[in-house]
């Protein structure tokens, strides 16, 4: 397959998308062009019809699996695309017994007018509270000022103006010349239009058709349809019933019948949405998430001289109770904290906002009484169903209304998230200070596109000496972010959060290239090359093709693949099948595989055992603890343990003479750290080499 035109994907699909995947419409197999959460049955380099329909089984609402499953084969998908170049689909997920709403939008890459390539990106549209809003019950202009839209589907254009003349006093009117144009504006604003009025006789796409396809998409068809006709056939108005339409108007038009019938169609399709949206939770007996939206905003619109606050409660290593004591005993201890949660929260609206994460909010003219709470999570966690649970509170106290619900609900979650690993605390407000580095985040995920093309991203390279000779033997490249304006931005912010978007990918990759680079310049200067070792992140390592993208950048510059080892961190590299097939790629490639921070926390002989590494990177956490004699014996088995498996050992982090001294008299092979060199400059390493 060729490379990807990153440029043309996101022409097509924009850069919202946390998972977009490109089909080979000649061997239709699945590449991943970004992956940033994982989609249940939905993998590279599966065919896909079989991923398509592994993740329909997995994660698409049962009522909308079969309509799915013809709509999106990929011979009705390639033959849709020849007729428009992209479109949405949207549906219904259900997980943990909640119900979310979804799409996936679909477009093609041509090449003289063939599709070679379909592009796949997925979203989830369950924040988006329009929906479900309370606010346009049984009124026609909305507390927002916004008024009900309506769809008109009309080739003639007098009777698309008359309809229009008849509705534009009370409606926005929104107007399509054909059944495609009508298929791509309610596409686009399904979640506003109250009503389509839909003729059936027009070119490019007809009534009939417009009916069949808008029931392939389950959110699609929630908008009712009338159907305006010129004749009375029978067969007609039976085959539009049969295709979803609700109701018909013959021409010429009678206003008062006109208006009489879409206000009753619309009545009916409102009160039908108000229903849905109070379900509960089968489980806990809750709000879904939807409906807790849908009520939220209703309560803080209507109660705008009330004190309103959020509190999540959030369950310690849910998972590891689930594993540990089961699923059933796990549901019974969200059955316990929901009626424990009901207990405690007076004058508000509760969720299982998440699988293990129930959320309330209330109003009050009363100060939180932290005390008060404390007492009452402590309580809750000694009933327990379980022993030893740990449940954390995250409060944002006296929101601000004028925010979207899903926005005032993150604030809470920031807090609890705040002390997700803080054994001592349990109960973190929302502060202005979270607010001010989530902006900063966004604001670096927004600058990096910029900052890579400008080449704000500096390579720092710290040297590796030779225990014995203490001469430069290679080093490790390090990143560093240089702004125009000259503001350094430390690692330690921007990598965990590029790691957990993806955008570390690229990131690695630019590294990668820089390196490739400069080894090539010293090539060409004749000058000694030194091994210059570079990070892959896990991101980077289940990224579609890296291995092809990494050998290619080696072949370009014309390197020896031996003077850039790739360095995986021994969280990223725990043993799997899948990575014991990437590393053995590498390997066969050419690269020199070293594993970074062994010692830190995950440590695994069996990773050690099946994969190929040639060098072990022992860990500043180990190194630390080495004056001590229990630390002494653990550094000296361990670098014994790297030799007895022919593998160089390198120490990091060594900061003191005391510490260097240790090692050399261990036969330590390598050495990095402070003691000798900080992270130099590019400029500064060569004249280092120099000396």
């Amino acid at each position: 397959m060729r490379d990807f035109d990153s440029n043309r994907i996101y022409e097509i699909l924009g850069e919202e998308f946390k998972n977009i995947y490109i089909v080979d419409c000649k061997t239709q197999q699945i590449h991943a062009f970004k992956e940033t959460d994982v989609l249940p049955g939905f993998s590279a380099h599966m065919l896909y019809n079989d991923a398509m329909n592994q993740y329909i089984d997995h994660c698409v609402y049962e009522k909308n699996r079969d309509m799915l499953r013809i709509a999106l084969s990929f011979n009705s998908l390639y033959t849709r695309l020849e007729n428009a170049e992209h479109f949405n689909i949207h549906y219904q997920s259900k997980t943990d017994s909640e119900i979310h709403f979804m799409y996936t939008h679909f477009g093609c890459i041509k090449d003289h007018d063939k599709i070679t390539q379909i592009v796949i990106g997925f979203a989830n549209e369950d924040l988006d509270i329009r929906r479900n809003n309370l606010d346009m019950i049984n009124n026609v202009i909305t507390p927002s000022g916004l008024r009900r839209k309506i769809l008109i589907v009309e080739d003639n254009d007098l009777n698309r103006e008359m309809l229009k003349a008849t509705l534009e006093d009370e409606y926005d009117v929104l107007e399509a010349v054909n059944g495609e144009d009508g298929l791509q504006i309610l596409s686009q604003n399904y979640k506003d239009i109250s009503i389509v009025l839909l003729d059936v006789v027009m070119p490019v796409c007809d009534g009939f058709e417009f009916l069949t396809r808008q029931k392939s998409d389950s959110l699609l068809a929630s908008v009712p349809v009338i159907v305006t006709t010129g004749n009375n056939s029978q067969e007609d108005e039976l085959k539009c019933l049969g295709l979803g339409a609700v109701d018909f108007i013959t021409k010429p038009y009678n206003t008062r019948i006109v208006m009489s019938r879409i206000d009753s169609v619309i009545k009916l399709r409102e009160s039908s949405m108000t229903l849905a949206a109070i379900e509960k939770d089968e489980l806990t007996g809750l709000y879904t998430r939807q409906a807790f939206y849908h009520h939220a905003r209703t309560l803080t619109n209507f109660m705008t001289d009330e004190i309103f606050n959020i509190v999540v409660l959030d369950v310690a290593d849910f998972k590891l109770i689930n594993g540990t004591y089961g699923t059933k005993k796990g549901n019974e201890v969200l059955i316990y904290l929901a009626n424990a949660f009901k207990y405690y929260i007076k004058n508000g609206l509760l969720t299982r906002y998440e699988g293990d994460q129930l959320l309330a909010l209330f109003h009050s003219k009363e100060k939180i009484d932290v005390d008060r709470i404390e007492n009452n999570l402590n309580k809750i966690m000694e009933e327990a169903p379980i022993p030893n649970i740990r449940v954390k509170l995250g409060i944002y106290e006296n929101v601000d209304t004028s925010l979207q619900i899903p926005i005032m609900c993150d604030r809470a979650l920031m807090a609890v998230k705040s002390i997700s690993k803080d054994f001592k605390q349990n109960i973190a407000f929302f502060t202005q200070e979270m607010n001010q580095k989530l902006l900063a985040q966004r604001q670096m995920e927004n600058d990096f596109k910029d900052a890579i093309k400008n080449r704000e991203f500096v390579v720092y390279f710290q040297p590796k000496y030779d225990a014995s000779s203490e001469q430069i033997v290679g080093a490790e490249a390090l990143v560093r972010w240089q702004k125009e304006d000259g503001t350094l931005i430390s690692p330690g912010l921007f990598i965990p959060l590029f790691e957990s978007d993806g955008l570390v990918v690229q990131l690695d990759e630019y590294v990668f290239e820089t390196v490739c680079r400069f080894q090539k310049d010293r090539m060409k200067q004749g000058l000694p090359i030194l091994p210059i070792s570079v990070n892959l992140s896990r991101a980077s390592i289940h990224f579609s093709d890296v291995v092809q993208r990494y050998i290619n950048i080696i072949k370009e510059n014309e390197i020896p693949f031996s003077c850039v080892p790739i360095e995986l961190t021994e969280s990223a590299a725990l043993y799997s099948q899948q990575i014991l097939e990437i590393t053995n790629q590498m390997v066969n490639a050419g690269f020199k595989l070293h594993m970074d921070d062994f010692g830190s926390g995950y440590s695994s002989l069996t990773t050690l055992n099946e994969l190929k590494f040639t060098t072990v990177k022992l860990d500043k956490s180990l190194i630390d603890y080495i004056a001590k004699p229990r630390g002494m014996k653990i550094v000296r088995q361990t670098i014994d343990l790297g030799h007895g498996l022919d593998m160089k050992v390198v120490a990091e982090g060594v900061e003191t003479k005391e510490q260097r001294d240790c090692l050399i008299e261990m036969n330590c092979d390598e050495i990095q750290g402070f003691y000798y060199s900080k992270p130099l400059k590019q400029d500064d390493f060569i004249e280092k080499l120099r000396a």
